[in-house]
This record gives structure tokens, sequence and C-alpha cells, in this order.
């Protein structure tokens, strides 16, 4: 079973991280856990098949991919570096035609994962650093 995987660092704490990822529109535009969005929206919809607040692990499935593939199970995982910085990993485990496992790293490695991680990282380090900021005054 192929698997894709990126991993960000993150200048704000675990905890602060971790609360933000569960609401993928603060740092996702494409993705959404309910179901029942139009035919033509943009969003590709998941469902939550685990979420463990202790070990900051939120693991989905896509029941539509927009990919030629099945078995689709992703998940983000929070990690603590020191105590205000952090890790996020994020890997997707599927099935696929191997002829077309690279072009699939670059789409969803490249074009999905590290673009909303990048998103997850600096919305996360925005409003850390403005809680910081508002808490100093």
């Amino acid at each position: 079973m192929p698997r894709i995987a990126r991993r960000t660092f993150v200048a704000a704490p675990a905890e602060w991280v971790w609360a933000m990822v569960d609401d993928f529109g603060q740092w996702h535009p494409r993705l959404r856990k309910s179901p029942g969005a139009p035919k033509d929206s943009p969003e590709l919809v998941v469902t939550v098949v685990e979420r463990d607040e202790e070990r900051m692990t939120l693991s989905y499935s896509m029941p539509e991919p927009p990919f030629p593939i099945t078995g689709h199970k992703a998940t983000i995982v929070v990690e603590p570096s020191d105590e205000r910085t952090s890790h996020v990993t994020w890997a997707a485990d599927f099935d696929a035609d191997p002829a077309i496992i690279q072009e699939l790293e670059d789409q969803v490695g490249d074009d999905i994962f590290v673009q909303a991680l990048d998103r997850l990282a600096t919305t996360a380090q925005e409003t850390y650093g403005a809680q910081q900021i508002a808490l100093s005054n």
C-alpha cells in the first residue's frame, strides 16, 4: 500500500496547533467534514474515522476521492518539539495503480499536503503570536 507523507515545523505549541487541526476550514480551503456539498463545490468531503486527543492524532477517509485510488485513510499527527513549537505530519495510505504513484506523490504530497501544512503553520503561528502579544499588553 503506497504512503504519501509530509511534515512541517510550526512555531506554536502542539496544543495550540492541535486545537486547529479539526477545523479544516481554518487552514485547508478544500476540505470539509460534513457531507452534502454541492456537486460543483471545490470542497472535498471527508469522514473522520478516529480522533485521539491524548496522542493528538486525527484520521479520516474520503468517501469519493478526486484521484483514482481506493482504501484511502489519511492521518494528521501533531507532536510537540518543545513548549513553544511543534511538528505536524500528514500521511495518506491508499491503493492505486503503480503507474500513477509518482503523479499522486506530486499532486497529493506537494500540491495538497505541503500547501495545506504551510497554511496551517502560518495560521497557527499568526494566531498564537497575536495571543502572546495581547497577553503581554
